[in-house]
């Protein structure tokens, strides 16, 4: 990781939809914006303003048009899965499934990440344990 001041820096970050054979859809329009390390920042807009397409391309789950993406000093595009390990998001809407137990919550989020195995059961224990002390 390099050492850095931000946190988060985003500069032209941009996502169009479709593009050849109809007219490209502009989802996000070239912005730029940077997060202090140790800030606390709120993503705040209306509804169709782009928060949820740009938190995908944050968390490296959408493939950016254009523009650039650091977290902790490392460039998103070339390192997904280390800037996935830095970051911690609250969803608008819980993404936990009621039929799954903790344990298989965590486990099944991990895999979604590319969490190794191993990695992933050890975390959950510590997170499992962790919380059951609060």
């Amino acid at each position: 990781m390099t050492e850095t001041n931000y946190a988060i820096q985003v500069s032209g970050l941009t996502k169009t939809y479709g593009g050849r054979t109809t007219t490209p859809i502009l989802a996000v329009d070239h912005i730029s914006f940077d997060v202090g390390v140790g800030e606390t920042f709120g993503f705040l807009g209306p509804n169709g303003a782009g928060k949820t397409t740009t938190m995908g391309m944050l968390t490296t789950l959408l493939e950016p048009t254009d523009g650039t993406i650091t977290v902790m000093g490392l460039d998103a595009r070339r390192h997904p899965y280390a800037v996935k390990e830095q970051l911690g998001i609250v969803p608008e809407v819980s993404n936990c499934y009621d039929e799954l137990s903790p344990w298989d919550n965590l486990m099944f989020t991990a895999r979604l990440y590319g969490v190794p195995r191993a990695a992933r059961e050890m975390r959950a224990a510590e997170l499992l344990k962790a919380f059951r002390s609060l």
